[in-house]
């Protein structure tokens, strides 16, 4: 369970830094914005016991792991 958690962190913080870095180099906020907001998101509920329950359940690694991979898809493609 806390790897898992770990490892959302990790996509937390990846998410963070590269809308920060399309939204400063690309000029857009809607380019950068909803990376970094997702991905402050999910930091944030990391550390929330009660979000972090939901989280790790199967449908919850399943929801983020899609999440993660279609936003960072659109990051290199937009």
């Amino acid at each position: 369970m806390e790897t898992i958690i770990l490892n959302m962190r990790w996509a937390g913080y990846l998410l963070f830094a590269i809308g920060m870095i399309n939204w400063r180099y690309q000029n857009s906020f809607q380019k950068g914005a909803p990376l970094w907001l997702f991905g402050l998101a999910l930091l944030i509920g990391t550390y929330m016991p009660a979000v972090a329950k939901v989280l790790v359940t199967k449908i919850g690694i399943a929801i983020v792991a899609i999440i993660v991979a279609l936003m960072l898809f659109l990051a290199f493609t937009a």
